[in-house]
């Protein structure tokens, strides 16, 4: 038992590695968006940071045992969520496109996305992060990993999502006034549609 508990706690922390690759590859950005980025803030994407970075060590530090049936039941339904959520992150990572930058910024040449993933809510991607950090502290069986998500990674995540719509305001108006009025802004409101909303248009928020 203790053997599967720790391959379904790698599994869960394989499944960090995808989504962890989109930083990298969002900075590679264009000249002219890297000067639209200028004067952007960033505290809340290094908040965030700053956030993952305590999280991963408490992640190892505070691991709870390999032994029993509650760490098997928690490393399995951690794994899950883990991959899950790694999974939902990078399939609205593919739904952005050309649009996804690690920074947030707002393009109007690029356009507002509301397909896939952000037919439920405006930022998935940090719906898929945030289920992919619990669902590793619950792997892990670490209390103090939780607690970092909680207080730590999940109102980063809030504070740049309020960052990116502040842009995504000024950029695109009353379409994305519409759009914000009819998802929420992490977690799904199943019953609610963006049959108002123009299929063609295509969102740049996480």
């Amino acid at each position: 038992m203790a053997t599967l508990v720790i391959v379904l706690r790698a599994i869960s922390l394989l499944a960090f590695v995808g989504p962890m690759s989109l930083g990298v590859r969002g900075c590679r950005a264009h000249p002219e968006a890297r000067a639209r980025q200028r004067g952007i803030d960033r505290a809340p994407v290094l908040a965030n940071f700053a956030a993952f970075i305590v999280f991963l060590p408490s992640l190892l530090m505070f691991a709870g045992s390999t032994e029993g049936i509650t760490a098997l039941l928690l490393a399995v339904f951690g794994s899950l969520l883990a991959v899950a959520g790694a999974a939902l992150a990078l399939r609205s990572r593919a739904e952005l496109g050309a649009a996804w930058s690690f920074v947030p910024m707002a393009d109007q040449g690029a356009g507002l996305v509301t397909t896939g993933p952000y037919r439920l809510v405006r930022h998935p991607i940090y719906l898929g992060l945030a289920g992919l950090a619990m669902g590793e502290a619950l792997a892990f069986g670490s209390w103090p990993a939780f607690l970092i998500v909680l207080c730590g990674i999940v109102p980063t995540f809030v504070w740049r999502a309020r960052a990116e719509e502040t842009l995504l305001s000024r950029a695109f108006g009353e379409s994305y006034a519409v759009y914000r009025r009819q998802t929420r802004m992490i977690i799904p409101l199943w019953h609610r549609s963006l049959t108002n909303v123009g299929a063609d248009e295509r969102p740049v928020g996480r």
